[in-house]
């Protein structure tokens, strides 16, 4: 997939653009190859997952940390 990279880079695609590529988009800049659209849209699916997850645990443990943080407060009065 390596070979695609000039194409990306020359059109200042960057990761969060390319996260949101379907396979028309994704043909406009040059992945002709029906396969290997495929394959990048199943690798971006899986990214966008994986950055999904963080999200969420990210968000998780701001939650936490502000409970955590409250309850401290409580402990204090």
């Amino acid at each position: 997939m390596e070979q695609y990279i000039p194409e990306f880079t020359a059109r200042d695609i960057n990761g969060e653009q390319l996260l949101q590529m379907n396979g028309s988009k994704l043909k406009v800049l040059g992945v002709s190859s029906s396969s290997d659209r495929r394959a990048l849209k199943r690798h971006l699916k899986d990214m966008h997952t994986a950055a999904e997850k963080e999200r969420k645990a990210q968000d998780k443990l701001e939650k936490q940390e502000k409970q955590h943080k409250k309850h401290q407060e409580q402990y204090k009065s």
